[in-house]
């Protein structure tokens, strides 16, 4: 027997009893039986709906996501740190944020976004924010050059020229190694010391 076939042989089981029969010859319990009791009954009965809420799920019991507003801030332990390697290619700034949200449970913590990065990025002096057109856009600074942020143009795949930031394994692993400063940043730490 599978543990699907287990779950269903125990909700009838449940059943039995939430009904007042004896599960294995299907006869009436007495009266005076425990499962009888109208709050026992009622506790099986609602044992039974969620055993069949998971046998629907194929046997899978299925996490609810937290509400966002409910999420604990994004912060990783020194083991997670230790995760976060730099790849051999430049990188957008989107990809660099997916290494490390890769390295959380987004249904419990929130994830630390790409936005954030940029802006932590600006106040250390390494991307500068440039308007153009009514757009808000980063470029790299002397020193966030220096680091490996370049600025790149292509054709996106709907025919406009974009500029956007791409950083590279070393850029990538100067916000690895500040990403306990970065969390802090994004939950509003003052203290955003940079690593050197």
């Amino acid at each position: 027997m599978n543990d699907l076939e287990i779950m269903i042989r125990a909700r009838q089981y449940i059943d039995s009893l939430a009904n007042g029969r004896d599960p294995l010859t299907g006869e009436n319990l007495p009266e005076s039986d425990i499962v009888n009791n109208v709050r026992i009954s009622r506790c099986l009965f609602y044992v039974s709906g969620v055993l069949q809420k998971v046998i629907d799920n194929g046997g899978e019991i299925v996490q609810k996501r937290i509400k966002k507003s409910g999420r604990a801030e994004f912060s990783l332990t020194p083991e997670q740190s230790s995760h976060l390697i730099p790849e051999d290619d430049d990188l957008f700034i989107s990809k660099v944020a997916k290494i490390i949200n890769a390295q959380i449970d987004e249904s419990v913590m929130k994830k630390l976004k790409a936005s954030t990065l940029n802006d932590w990025l600006v106040q250390k002096g390494l991307l500068s924010e440039v308007i153009i057109n009514g757009r808000t856009h980063r470029d790299p600074t002397p020193a966030g050059e220096q680091l490996g942020i370049t600025l790149i143009s292509y054709v996106s795949p709907n025919g406009m020229n974009v500029k956007n930031c791409v950083y590279s394994p070393e850029a990538q692993q100067f916000i690895f190694d500040n990403i306990d400063v970065i969390a802090g940043f994004a939950a509003g730490d003052e203290n955003t010391d940079t690593e050197e």
